[in-house]
């Protein structure tokens, strides 16, 4: 019969967690802009979207950044 150890805790629990935030950057004329960075990709998605089919932008780009805390 197998018996486990209760003394091992889970891996889960030693991981850091981490919080992913997105931002736009985009360009109007020789000016490079950004947005603030938001944790819901769809927002940025479609901001982008509008960016990319818009007139008043170009060189469309959504940036990822990764916060680990731990």
């Amino acid at each position: 019969m197998a018996r486990t150890d209760p003394s091992q805790t889970p891996a889960s629990d030693t991981a850091p967690t981490q919080t992913t935030q997105w931002r736009l950057r985009y360009q109007v004329g020789d000016l490079v802009h950004y947005t603030e960075w938001h944790e819901d990709f769809a927002t940025v998605e479609n901001l982008a979207v509008q960016y990319r089919d818009g007139d008043y932008g170009h060189d469309v780009v959504i940036e990822r950044r990764t916060e680990v805390e731990g």
